[in-house]
């Protein structure tokens, strides 16, 4: 259960979109990273300011932390903090800076202009849900700003919430999580505001349109309600305000409400109190839900990682005194890497990585669910990775990753698997399945064309088209999709996605834009961007680095690019990088790279390690600081892909990989263009702030560095599509230009 990453969406999906530019016109040699060495990071030397007209000069104060032997400058220190009024000055001139030398760039308009033609001709579908013979789903309508909650009667899609009928011009609203009771009737879902993904949970009668007058404040946009079987109560995960200065992402809870009841009535079912008996860590995420199939209660906790803690108690045990002292069973800890569990029969089955790196699924009784007991179900497949799986009532659907390509499979209970024919290559996902009928539905995508439900028939034994399905008026036909592998510096084969026109000539003459994110196992499969479009025809090459860190090769290609590992994945776009100059894709001076998110590392890394690889650089809300991540909201949640600065090993590891401490005195480094949105909460837009000054400081070159500031948004997740066209158009405007294109 991978809850709260710092970046749960392709950049793509976010309205943003990346550049990549390689080496040296002849083939490089391979690169290896090398850590800062055991001695203090120099601090930015001291430059005179730039003319007036440029963006304010940020102050440096005299801050230097002593850890475990170490001396680590922090030039920027006095950025960092929830509500500081001097950073929140500077940003704003920054970001006031950035909008007029954005608006200066040439033909920056039209091409706005041609991303918004191509964006709003494209008909967004996902998130489907199905129960009791109801379907309900997200759309994204041709033309329209925001994703809508719809439903089918049959075959006539009916608007359920419309967000954009909910917000202001300067305060606009957008639809999160959402779920649909098990008798079909309810749906509730997190409406929040600015962009941002704290909101309130709402309940809806299907049938009728009609808001319930249920409400519940403080919930993380992620956190859908968890129905209980009778559907007239539901589960809910509510943050807690903190005390001044603290985190408000720590001490969660997870509480009981019963449909009619005012919220006051709702009770603590899984806590942090001295009786509970499934104690949680305060960064821990709690959920709690139950499948109508079973009388067993699931808890799990976790966090920005795939493993959960997982324990279980009979309903008729559950606690609702208030005083969270259900006798929960103790199925699973982190060490036990678990990632995934069903109830079935007498039985919890359990997908778990712990000896099978590509995974593998076993079960334990659930009256005594002791994992060193557990029999295996399905064996771990040494050539491809157990991607999802869903439980059915005629058995388990399973998506294997075999190379980048999905391949679907049904094992009936007490069977063995076997293959479901796929539409044709590419990527299935977001199975959706239950105990009451057979079969399974899912989307299924490819690089060139848009993203299609659809459904398993188990009698007649083929998938077909549900009629869920999202459009595009513009797919070309022109494009190509070649999966190839670079050889890293140690050897390692990366895997990298490239996408152009078929008929460029391989001369080195095109902008080339690669993006990467190698984080918490999260994968980049294959999917369709229109807008993406309007890169390629102008002649651009656009590229996926496959980065380990990332799940594309299973647990252990996440492994070997987290933690202390993390700078295989830095080493893994360099890489990529490489291989398109050496193939004539381009050149450095034609090249550029783009990360997001916890995808900021492995960019900002980058940077740091190769600025003669790439002319231009882009990080959008990205985690460029981790050392001071347990300084930052959400923080504590991110050591499981981190490693903990409190720790001389974790400390010393994240030194090396971090990239506003890894830049560099006197340095010719490429342009850079941050984006950032003022009601992001997930990654610190002070990290961002840090960056940049401190390359601005660093830098021997004339090329600009940027921060690009958005007010009414968060981490992009909530942004409307005129936000990402305009995002999308002020980048590749910037990085076209650093090309000299």
């Amino acid at each position: 259960m991978r809850i709260f990453d710092s970046a749960p969406l392709p950049l793509t999906a976010l309205g943003l979109t990346v550049l990549a530019t390689c080496c040296p016109a002849e083939p490089a040699k391979p690169t290896t990273v090398q850590p800062v060495a055991a001695a203090s990071p120099s601090s930015p030397p001291t430059l005179p300011p730039p003319p007036p007209a440029g963006p304010p000069v940020a102050r440096t104060v005299d801050v230097v932390d002593h850890q475990f032997g170490l001396d680590v400058p922090d030039p920027y220190r006095w950025m960092e903090g929830i509500g500081n009024a001097e950073y929140t000055t500077w940003l704003a001139a920054q970001g006031a800076w950035a909008k007029k030398e954005l608006a200066e760039i040439p033909k920056r308009d039209e091409l706005f202009k041609r991303l918004r033609e191509l964006g709003l001709g494209q008909t967004g579908v996902g998130g489907v849900q199905i129960q009791n013979g109801r379907t309900i789903y997200s759309e994204l309508p041709e033309g329209a700003q925001l994703a809508k909650l719809m439903t089918r009667d049959g075959a006539t899609p009916r608007v359920l919430i419309d967000p954009e009928k909910l917000g202001s011009e300067d305060n606009h609203a957008s639809l999160n999580a959402y779920s649909l009771s098990p008798d079909g009737k309810y749906v509730g879902y997190v409406i929040a505001m600015g962009g941002g993904e704290k909101g309130e949970m709402h309940v809806m009668d299907v049938s009728t349109g009609k808001e319930l007058a249920d409400r519940e404040p403080e919930i993380w946009g992620e956190f859908a309600p968890a129905w209980l079987p009778d559907s007239k109560a539901f589960f809910y995960t509510q943050m807690v305000k903190p005390a001044e200065g603290g985190d408000p992402m720590q001490n969660m809870l997870c509480r009981y409400h019963k449909l009619g009841d005012p919220v006051a009535k709702d009770v603590t079912v899984l806590g942090r109190g001295p009786d509970a008996t499934f104690k949680l860590l305060p960064q821990e995420f709690p959920g709690v839900w139950i499948d109508p199939s079973s009388p067993w209660v699931i808890a799990q906790v976790g966090g920005a990682r795939s493993e959960s803690r997982v324990a279980i108690a009979k309903l008729s045990e559950l606690d609702l005194s208030g005083k969270a002292k259900t006798p929960w069973k103790i199925v699973a800890q982190y060490e036990d890497a678990v990632e995934g569990v069903f109830p079935h029969g007498d039985r919890l089955w359990v997908s778990t990585y712990k000896g099978a790196p590509n995974r593998k699924l076993v079960s334990v009784p659930l009256a005594a669910p002791d994992l060193a007991k557990a029999r295996v179900e399905l064996a771990e497949d040494p050539q491809a990775n157990l991607s999802e799986w869903a439980a059915a009532r005629d058995g388990i659907y399973l998506v294997y990753d075999r190379g980048g390509l999905a391949a679907l499979s049904k094992m009936p209970w007490g069977g063995k698997p076997t293959a479901v024919a796929l539409p044709e290559q590419g990527w299935a996902s977001g199975l959706i399945t239950d105990m009451k009928r057979d079969g399974a539905t899912f989307s299924f995508s490819t690089w060139l064309k848009p993203a299609a439900y659809f459904a398993y028939d188990p009698k007649a034994k083929q998938v077909a088209p549900t009629g869920l399905a999202s459009t595009s008026k513009f797919m070309d036909p022109k494009v190509v999709a070649t999966e190839v592998e670079a050889p890293s510096a140690d050897g390692v084969n990366v895997p990298l996605s490239i996408l152009h026109y078929k008929d460029i000539a391989l001369d080195g003459s095109h902008p080339a834009l690669i993006s990467g994110y190698a984080a918490y196992g999260s994968s980049t499969h294959a999917y369709f961007s229109t807008q993406r479009i309007a890169w390629l025809e102008r002649g651009g090459v656009y590229a996926i680095c496959h980065a380990r860190g990332g799940g594309e090769k299973g647990r252990k290609w996440q492994d070997d690019g987290s933690r202390e590992h993390k700078l295989n994945g830095i080493a893994d776009v360099i890489a990529c990088g490489e291989y398109l100059v050496a193939h004539h894709y381009t050149t450095p001076q034609r090249q550029a790279i783009e990360g997001g998110s916890m995808g900021g590392i492995l960019m900002g890394r980058t940077l740091d390690e190769r600025p003669d690889l790439f002319a231009a650089v882009h990080i959008a809300v990205g985690c460029v600081n981790p050392l001071r991540i347990l300084a930052a909201e959400n923080g504590a949640n991110q050591i499981g892909e981190l490693g903990d600065p409190s720790t001389e090993a974790g400390y010393k590891s994240i030194l090396a990989y971090d990239p506003y401490l890894n830049v560099k005195p006197n340095t010719a480094y490429p342009a850079v263009i941050f984006t950032i949105g003022l009601n992001d909460h997930r990654i610190a837009p002070w990290m961002t702030g840090k960056m940049a000054a401190r390359l601005r400081a660093a830098t021997a070159s004339a090329h600009p560095i940027l921060v690009r500031v958005e007010d009414d948004a968060g981490h992009g997740i909530g942004s409307t599509r005129d936000q990402g066209f305009a995002m999308t158009a002020d980048v590749w405007a910037f990085l076209l230009q650093q090309f000299g294109l």
